[in-house]
């Protein structure tokens, strides 16, 4: 066994002096150095290039696409809240022909809404009101 250190990949010789030293062991300087291999580029098939070009027209179209898409389905979507909406108090909305009832009203109050309500109903259906009645 020698004193040399050892490493995980390879064992290394211990030092000598070239002048006692033999014949050298290793490549001859004339011999050619050995050249790392390069990479030949990207080299694809043509159902991987042909799905490739397909991607790129599908993201392009998506790109194109997607404004007047968009338009289309937003006109259609609120098209349909143009006539008589429950959504909101919007031109189409009827919320004005409904009576307020806030909390904490008294029992006169409610009362007084109730019969508000009521008139109104019958006005627009063309009853005649009767008489009201004295409790």
């Amino acid at each position: 066994m020698t004193d040399a250190p050892r490493t995980q990949d390879r064992t290394t010789e211990p030092a000598t002096d070239p002048a006692t030293a033999g014949p050298a062991t290793g490549p001859a300087p004339d011999e050619p150095v050995p050249r790392l291999p390069r990479g030949r580029g990207m080299r694809l098939s043509r159902p991987e290039l042909f799905r490739i070009a397909g991607l790129a027209c599908l993201l392009v179209f998506l790109v194109v696409a997607q404004r007047p898409c968009a338009d289309a389905v937003s006109r259609f979507v609120t098209g349909f809240g143009d006539s008589g909406s429950a959504a909101g108090g919007g031109a189409g909305s009827d919320l004005g022909r409904y009576e307020p009832l806030r909390p904490g009203m008294t029992d006169a109050e409610l009362k007084a809404a109730i019969e508000r309500a009521r008139a109104r109903a019958r006005a627009g259906s063309g009853e005649a009101a009767p008489a009201p009645t004295a409790r």
